[in-house]
């Protein structure tokens, strides 16, 4: 399969889980390198192939194209014992990535402490009525840690005699929170667990930034997988009900050490409805049998944590919200056939206020989402099914109608859309820049 010439980032714009790693899987072949740049283990995409479903939480989406090269960036925090099972899950299904996989020796690692830390506080939360809501994997300590300079870096386990060093003021410091009695491993056993961990890695721990640097000096096309989505940011999501990393585009260039002009082309990916795991705002959620109904069609329940996600209707705001910060190119639709056989389907293009007024803009304080209600446009149903349609011009009428609408109120083009969980179950819009890849 011929490959392109311009580099791509596929990015969320919900809350993420819309179907990010379906697409760059499909991609995949067209592109030199697949990179992740952010996020841990919370994240989890999941690849369908012939009716098997592959579920990538921390190897990038490309692992399953033996032409691909994979790097791992260091805008991620890693856990070496998660991703060895990763890694040896893939190996029984005939996948070794291990020739082909590089991890940035700038990647921070998730630690024991980290993880007790993160449930230490989510219990504490609890008991107050205060909970984010977070998976409990240390991926927040592990950025915490990073930010105070306190963190381990992929490079550091190379130098195994300061490891320790390098290991003992966070741990000092997470001790003194949780007390003596907490239960943790020692400074000493975590060394040794990660020296364990990482000896069959060690030949892929190296400089990332510059192997993509030289990637995009030879032309060699590079696609570039975000985690979580944009809703979820750390600065632009509904904090601090959000995850700890930049998972909109400006996390691409500090996760990989390019400059943007870099990139040349972003696809947003977004469900044909909305969903959220964990507390937080959702002023689209259907509390009712409806958003019981959707969660069951689009088994709507989390890769990685297996939690129910809430549901409700197609969020304009904030997924127009995530196009504007984005610079998206194109939109593409997920999970359109969860909504089939449905006597209505809702889009919310607007919010009212507190007084009635409405609105498209987004707070920015947890306390302002509280007084939002949905302004919600119905549309007539589809009976005819859309599952495995291949070409947009055979929707049901009712159906095209939705998605006209939609990308008119989020001011983005359709790219794409996907009517089922398999690879070959989508279609591309013509005229887009994805016809060129995929068409």
């Amino acid at each position: 399969m011929s490959r392109v010439s311009e580099n791509l980032a596929v990015l969320g714009l919900q809350w993420g889980d819309e179907g990010k790693g379906k697409l760059v899987d499909l991609l995949a072949p067209k592109y030199r390198h697949v990179v992740r740049f952010q996020g841990g283990n919370n994240a989890g995409h999941t690849v369908v192939v012939d009716g098997q479903t592959i579920a990538l939480h921390q190897v990038p989406s490309g692992a399953l194209h033996p032409e691909c090269f994979l790097v791992v960036g260091s805008g991620v925090v890693l856990n070496l014992d998660v991703f060895q099972v990763e890694l040896s899950r893939l190996r029984e299904r005939g996948v070794n990535v291990t020739d082909r996989l590089l991890i940035s020796d700038k990647a921070h690692i998730i630690l024991p402490h980290h993880i007790a830390l993160d449930v230490w506080r989510e219990e504490r939360a609890t008991k107050v009525g205060s909970k984010i809501g977070t998976t409990g994997r240390g991926i927040g300590p592990a950025y915490e840690m990073k930010a105070a300079r306190m963190g381990v870096r992929m490079g550091d386990l190379r130098h195994p005699g300061v490891l320790a060093e390098r290991i003992r003021p966070g741990y000092d410091e997470v001790r003194l929170r949780l007390g003596e009695g907490a239960e943790m491993p020692s400074v000493e056993a975590t060394v040794e667990n990660l020296l364990k961990a990482v000896e069959p890695l060690l030949h892929c721990i190296g400089n990332a930034q510059s192997r993509l640097l030289q990637a995009c000096a030879k032309g060699e096309p590079i696609l570039f997988e975000g985690a979580q989505a944009t809703m979820l940011d750390i600065d632009h999501g509904t904090y601090p009900y959000v995850t700890s990393s930049n998972c909109s585009l400006g996390g691409l260039f500090t996760g990989t050490g390019l400059p943007p002009k870099a990139l040349h082309r972003i696809l947003g990916v977004a469900k044909a409805y909305t969903t959220r795991v964990g507390s937080g705002p959702m002023v689209s959620e259907l509390l009712n049998p409806l958003g019981d109904r959707i969660r069951e069609a689009g088994h709507e329940y989390g890769t990685t944590t297996g939690r129910p996600r809430r549901c409700g209707w197609f969020d304009a705001p904030i997924t127009a919200h995530a196009c504007r910060t984005n610079g998206v190119d194109g939109l593409a639709v997920m999970k359109l056939d969860v909504l089939d056989g449905l006597d209505e389907v809702g889009l919310v293009v607007a919010y009212r206020d507190g007084r009635g007024a409405l609105t498209s803009e987004l707070p920015s304080c947890a306390a302002e989402w509280a007084d939002l209600k949905p302004e919600i446009k119905l549309f007539k149903g589809w009976s005819t099914p859309t599952r495995g349609i291949t070409d947009h011009r055979q929707l049901p009428a009712e159906a095209q109608a939705f998605l006209d609408a939609l990308a008119e109120v989020v001011e983005t083009p359709l790219a794409f859309l996907s009517t089922g969980p398999d690879r070959t179950e989508g279609c591309v819009y013509p005229g887009t820049f994805l016809e060129s890849l995929l068409g």
